[in-house]
């Protein structure tokens, strides 16, 4: 956030100025220069209908810093760039000045920490990208700062583990992935931290043991899953722990059913 600061220190040292895109003076340097090549060189200010932006060019690339401006000359967004492209860090604010947006660019693609913060100020989220894809952690925070939910991704897709979590911190859901699909086991949790379901999937599909539970631990139905669909005998339990019944299931199809 050092380097955040530092522009932020560098918009407020810059001066109003007109909105005119013609040629003119300020504090006795010229804008919108154009050299004898037909390009645009050093300061400039160019409008954009109510709106304008104010930076430097080079050779008719924009170089550096560049600041865009809302009404009453109020900053709303700073850029950087590299040779004509956004390279480094881009910073929006709101109408108040407060920090809302932050995410870093790289050749004009997002590349590494973006951030979004409230008109408080509090974290609602910060993930992370290269080269315009989601790379890395995903972490969406509740208004009091805890995790609501902690994600990885890998080239664009969800991989390895997802967390949910309540606003009591507890984790309620907690999946695997890999590759943007379910893979690996997959469990939710009660509020009250006790588990909920249990189950596993193998590339998205539901395969395997699967339990689910009483908010009282005990279990309430227990089957098997095979290539996304109920396969041989299930039971179910009311909350007591008692029998109550069983299904049979061939390819998700009941075959026969007992109650007890």
């Amino acid at each position: 956030m050092k380097k955040s600061f530092l522009i932020l220190l560098s918009l407020f040292a810059i001066t109003q100025i007109a909105f005119s895109q013609k040629l003119v003076i300020e504090n006795g340097d010229t804008l919108n220069r154009i050299d004898s090549n037909g390009m645009k060189q050093g300061r400039w200010v160019e409008r954009k209908g109510i709106s304008f932006y104010k930076g430097r060019y080079v050779n008719n690339l924009r170089e550096g810093v560049w600041t865009f401006y809302g009404m009453n000359n109020k900053p709303l967004a700073l850029e950087e760039y590299v040779h004509g492209k956004k390279d480094g860090i881009t910073i929006v604010l709101d109408e108040n000045g407060l920090l809302r947006n932050e995410r870093h660019m790289k050749n004009n693609m997002l590349n590494g920490l973006n951030a979004y913060y409230d008109k408080d100020g509090t974290l609602v989220f910060k993930r992370y990208y290269k080269e315009n894809k989601l790379h890395g952690d995903y972490i969406i925070y509740y208004s009091d700062s805890l995790i609501k939910e902690k994600s990885y991704y890998n080239e664009g897709k969800k991989d390895s583990v997802s967390t949910f979590y309540n606003e009591k911190g507890i984790a309620i859901a907690i999946l695997h992935y890999k590759n943007g699909v379910l893979d690996g086991s997959y469990k939710t949790v009660y509020d009250n931290g006790v588990v909920w379901t249990m189950q596993n999937y193998v590339n998205g599909k539901l395969e395997g043991t699967y339990k689910e539970f009483y908010d009282n631990a005990r279990l309430k139905t227990i089957g098997t899953y095979k290539n996304d669909l109920r396969e041989g005998k299930w039971f179910e339990y009311d909350k007591s722990g008692k029998k109550i019944k069983m299904t049979i299931y061939k390819k998700g199809d009941i075959i026969k059913e007992r109650t007890y």
